[in-house]
Formats: structure tokens, sequence, C-alpha cells
């Protein structure tokens, strides 16, 4: 009889297209679990998380990017010191959540400001993501997270604005993009070289939910494409993260040549279901998701959940995808206990 899997093998069998011992079942990271507590422990032991961690520098802004922090009260303000201004951002703190409230730039005078400031290449701290790898081990895929070009004007204007210069004044987005790729290329080929395996890129969905096709042929294709053949290049996992409605960018997101894709939202919270996005890429791409992890696995009774976990199991087969949820992070305990009964599905079907 054949040994069961490795969470790490099973993930990275269905990364790579071969039959893993069971579709895997990947919460994103852990929610709101403590971290030792016992759920916790069996979540880990019975399923297969993306357990994922930053890259532990400034990408973009640089080694020495010129920031102070400081609170008051509820909010977390950063001021950035230019040649001829400062610039403001505010982060407001709830019973709820947290949110930016006011963003970096207000003008296009605020952007030249912010790319004159000099820029010193920073390492990614490539020891703590070892160090976080090992603790993984074999009870899920180590990642690390980075946001790609199209992430700069949207964090450093907010979403409105950033919408708004792509629609008059469309070269500052390109050159913001344009600029906060060059130095993500820089700094993550070295990180790759030096033993970082597995990226999670972030950044598209600001094209495919807000901006625009246009956006995304212009601001996403001619970047995100070389970085992930340079993360191909070193051997490493090229994983890609893109929330929302898919119908009109799944090819253009597999295009870019990415090993795997998360998460797959299906209707209503998206517009596509599992199967028929593997029917379109699934030959391409690992893809990750199928059930909402605050509507359903939060919501719905576990019966109702191991009956859509089958259906999807028996209508997409073993190969190439994973049952997960939307990549959250926010779960609790209940969504936890979800997860670990369609771990059993997932055993059970196998």
């Amino acid at each position: 009889m054949t040994a069961p899997m490795t969470s790490r093998q099973r993930m990275l069998a269905a990364i790579h297209h071969d039959t893993p011992d069971r579709v895997p079942v990947a919460p994103w990271g852990l929610g709101w679990l403590p971290r030792d507590a016992a759920i916790t422990r069996d979540l880990i032991a019975r399923c297969d998380p993306w357990l994922e961690v930053n890259a532990g520098c400034n990408i973009v802004g640089g080694a020495a990017f010129p920031a102070e922090d400081r609170r008051e009260g509820d909010r977390h303000i950063r001021v950035v010191h230019a040649a001829d201004r400062d610039l403001v951002a505010v982060r407001t703190t709830t019973a709820q959540t947290t949110a930016a409230t006011e963003y970096l730039c207000k003008s296009v005078e605020d952007v030249e400001a912010l790319l004159a400031i000099p820029y010193v290449r920073p390492r990614i701290d490539v020891d703590r993501f070892l160090a976080h790898k090992a603790q993984v081990g074999e009870d899920g895929l180590a990642v690390m997270g980075v946001p790609d070009g199209l992430c700069f004007p949207n964090e450093a204007l907010g979403t409105e604005m950033a919408s708004y210069l792509w629609a008059t004044q469309p070269e500052i987005i390109e050159r913001m993009v344009r600029v906060a790729a060059e130095r993500l290329y820089g700094v993550l080929e070295e990180a790759c070289a030096a033993g970082v395996d597995c990226i999670r890129i972030i950044g598209g969905e600001y094209a495919t939910q807000l901006m625009g096709p246009a956006a995304w042929d212009a601001l996403v294709t001619p970047y995100d494409t070389p970085l992930v053949e340079m993360i191909h290049r070193h051997g490493a996992v090229a994983h890609y993260h893109n929330h929302g409605n898919m119908q009109r960018f799944i090819a253009k997101i597999a295009d870019l040549g990415i090993d795997s894709l998360d998460p797959i939202e299906q209707p209503p919270y998206g517009d596509m279901e599992m199967d028929e996005a593997f029917r379109r890429v699934g030959d391409r791409v690992c893809l990750v998701g199928g059930l909402d992890d605050m509507e359903i696995l939060e919501n719905r009774p576990v019966d109702e959940i191991r009956s859509m976990g089958a259906g999807l199991i028996e209508r997409v087969g073993r190969r190439g995808w994973m049952l997960a949820g939307t990549s959250s992070g926010i779960y609790t305990e209940r969504a936890a206990r979800a997860f670990i009964a369609l771990a059993e599905v997932s055993a059970d079907m196998a």
C-alpha cells in the first residue's frame, strides 16, 4: 500500500499537475485561530494550508525610505519626507476593521515627489523565509507574498484616484508601475537565487476588478510575465492571487505563465464555476478555491458543506486543483471545522 503524501507533497503534486493521493484541501493561512489551540493543530494535521510570510522589507520604497510612523488614538500616521514636501498617509482602526483613510499622494505633484526620493535597494529577509519554511515543514506550503507593480499606484493614491489618473493621465500610472516592477524584479531575483522557492504575486485584481482590460494589457502583462519567467528560472513556484469575477480575464491570467491561482470564487460571489474555470485553463494552471470562507464555510451546516465539496470533486476530478476558500485569512473555528470535514470528504473520495 502506498504511503499517504504529506501536505507539501500533495500541494506540489497538484501545482505540477501530477496526481495527488487526494485533492488537497487548502485554507489560506490559519485565519483567526490561536496558533497553539487544539483546533489549529487539527487543521494543520488534516488539511493542506498555504502558510504565507511577507518580504520583511519595503521593496518599492527601498532601504532608506524617509518615513516616520506614529499613533494618535485610533489612527496610524505615516509621514514621508520628500525633498520639497511631506506626504501623509493615515490608517484608522475601528471595532470592525482597519482601513486607509488618507493616501500618501493626493496629486500628480505628490507622485513626482514620491518618485524623486532616492532609492536604495533593500534585501528580502531570506533567512526569515527559510526559517518559516523549516517551521512549516511537510505540514503545508510556505509561500512569500509580494505586491506587483500595479499595487504601487493603487496603494499610494487609493483606487479611486489611481483609476481616475489611468483614465485621464495614463502616463503617470504607467510610470509608477514601471518603476515599481523594476524595483521588485531586482529585489526578488536576489531572493529567489538565495532560496525563496514559492512566491505569491498580488495586485492584478486592481485591473480585473477596477481598471479594465486595457489596464491589464498595459500594466500587468508586460511586467508580471517577465516576473513569472524570472521566478521559474530559479526553479520556484509562481502563484497568483486575483479576487472577483474571472470570465473576461482567466485566460489572460493563465497567459502570464503562472503555476497556480487563487481564489476561484463561484457564483454568487464570483462569476465562474470551478469546473468551467478548469475546462478553460486547468491544463495550464492549478486552480485554488471553490467555496467561500465567510458565506459558506462559516455559515452553512457541515453536511451541506460536505455535499458541496463532494460535488466539486466529482465534477473537477483529482488533478490540477485544490479545494479551498476565498483566501480571506480571517476565518474562525467554525470554518476550520468545515475545512477538516472537506478533507475527510476528499480522503473518502480518493
